[in-house]
Order: structure tokens, then sequence, then C-alpha cells
């Protein structure tokens, strides 16, 4: 891990007293903490995020702009609201008033434009591809990974490329291993998916952000790293996956068996999306029951299958070699 340079650490000391403002903040507007002290840090340049249009959210809008304000951040939203029908994030356009639940876009940056431009292409994004790089570059992404946010786009509609479906397993079909700062398939850190499970410049931004929370909240910083490190993942989309905790043997990258004593859920597709595949959601939470039984999971390229022992109690067939998924990182810290 990187340490930090006296002008990083003289940064963060003065900082401190209101880093409870910035928690605040995130916890109101349901923007990312993370992203919120990147920003912040100036270590990113702006944040922006699609967050239900709540009565709550709404009555909160002054204190959010007021904590902004204190944080030196600039806050901008969307003009409308947005349906949210798919992983992919096709909107439907309504507006402010209209009853049905939406999405409202809300972007922080400490330059004005740059939060309401944040607002803006998170939104045109959806529509127009040539505003997806647009976006990235304005969010900071790594050059790589906006040229992998390019191949996402799938103008070619390469039946072979998940694309923003699932853009994880895009990220691991470039991979030969899988670093654990980059672990998109638990709680990610990054707000990007990065080009491969071992971009370099993506590593770096996650090691700075644990050392900058380490200083300031060293038992979040602690919580983060375990989550990246300790589980594995059965993984569908990153709405849904379960963590597995117990002793993990891969087979393939994606693929293996884990002997385990825990299971953590989360499976939010319906507190995300206003339109899901209540069969597909109904079958995660049938493994989920079933995991809870079991002791064993074994997943390869064909088939997942749940044991008790040596009792096999549950077997699927998979859509795809890819979906889902039982990937833990293969490079850990030293010290695991």
């Amino acid at each position: 891990m990187m340490k930090l340079t006296q002008d990083e650490k003289n940064k963060l000391k003065k900082f401190q007293d209101r880093y409870p403002l910035l928690l605040e903040l995130a916890k109101l507007s349901g923007v990312s903490s993370l992203e919120l002290l990147m920003t912040v840090l100036d270590y990113k340049p702006a944040v922006a995020d699609a967050i239900n249009y709540t009565v709550e959210l709404k009555r909160d809008i002054p204190r959010i702009k007021d904590l902004a304000q204190q944080l030196g951040l600039f806050f901008a939203t969307s003009k409308y609201k947005y349906i949210v029908n798919s992983p992919r994030g096709i909107f439907e356009e309504i507006p402010l008033n209209d009853m049905q639940l939406g999405k409202i876009i809300l972007a922080f940056s400490k330059f004005q434009d740059k939060a309401h431009k944040g607002a803006i292409y998170y939104h045109e994004k959806m529509l127009n591809s040539e505003y997806g790089y647009k976006f990235g570059k304005l969010m900071g992404y790594p050059e790589c990974c906006l040229r992998f946010g390019n191949y996402l786009n799938n103008n070619i509609c390469d039946p072979n490329n998940f694309g923003f479906k699932n853009p994880a397993v895009e990220s691991l079909k470039r991979s030969k291993h899988f670093v654990w700062q980059l672990n998109v398939f638990t709680v990610s850190p990054i707000p990007h998916y990065p080009c491969s499970l071992t971009c370099k410049k993506s590593v770096n931004y996650v090691n700075k952000l644990l050392i900058s929370l380490e200083y300031l909240d060293k038992e979040r910083s602690v919580s983060l790293k375990t989550y990246l490190t300790e589980p594995a993942s059965l993984y569908w989309t990153y709405a849904d996956r379960i963590l597995l905790y117990g002793t993990f043997k891969q087979k393939l990258l994606g693929e293996g068996e884990i002997q385990y004593h825990k299971i953590y859920p989360i499976l939010i597709s319906e507190s995300i999306y206003q339109k899901v595949d209540k069969q597909q959601i109904n079958q995660w939470h049938q493994i989920e029951k079933f995991l809870r039984i079991g002791n064993r999971l074994m997943v390869n390229d064909k088939f997942i299958r749940i044991y008790y022992n040596r009792e096999r109690i549950l077997e699927f067939s998979k859509e795809n070699k890819y979906i889902p998924l039982l990937i833990k990182p293969d490079i850990l810290p030293k010290n695991k």
C-alpha cells in the first residue's frame, strides 16, 4: 500500500473536522460517500448519480446544497425524473411532479460547470454513446477504462459482448488475474468498470482511497478491505450477488467451489429498477434459500450445484458460461 505525502497528510488533517458533514451529505443525497470523499480531496473532479426522487429527498435538497457548500462543492440536479428499466439504465423521461417513482440526477464538483455537466451528461450517455466518453472524462476515469467503455457501448452489436448490461463480466473476460483492489464483484470501491481486473490506474485510485479512509475513518477502511479480500461472490449483476465466506478453490477465473460457513445476499434489483424479471429474481432467492441450507457451492461453465456435506440439494443450468460467476481475487494482500 502506498504512503501519504506530507501535503496529503496536511490536507486530510484540515479536512478531518468536516468529514462528518460529508457522511451526512452522502446519507441525505444517496450519493456514494467514497466518491464524494475522492472529489473533496481532489483525486476526482466530479461525482454524479441517479437517485430515487422521494418526498424525503425533495425535503432534504436545501440541506444537501448547504452541506455541499460547506465542503467546497457545487451542487446540480437534472430538470426531470427518469425511470430506469434495466441494468443498462435505459431512461424514460418524466416531469419532476409526475406521481410515478423516478430517479433524479445529482452531481457535485468543486467546479460549477463540471457539476452542471455531470447532471446533463449522466442522462445523455444513456441516449447517445458519445456522451459515455464525455461523462467518464468529466468524472476522471482512466483513459484505458474510457476506451473500454467505448467497447461496452457495443455499437457493432457483437452478441458476445455483454456491454453495460454486465460490464464486470467483460472486465473479467479481458483478465488473466484478479487483484483485490478491483473487486467489482463484492462492494466495488471504484466508480467505473476497469478495463481489466489488474488495471494499474484503477488500482492506484483504490490505494489512494483506502489510505485516505484509513486516516479519516479506520473502522470503515478495515470493513471495506474485508469486503474486497475475504468473501467469494456468486455474481449475476452489479445489483445482484451473494457473498460466501469459507475455503475457496478456484478452477478458472469465475469458476470453482467453496466450502462455506456464512452467506451475505445482496439482491437489490427490485429496489433499483422500475421494471425487473420477476421469474429470474425468484430463482435467485431460491438459490439463496438452498445456500442457507447447504455448506458447499460448485460453479463451472455449465451449472451451479449446492451441497450439504456430500448430498446434492440443488442444481441449476447456467444461462451462459458467465452467468453466474463464482469469483474471488487471486491476487490478495501479502498478509492474507
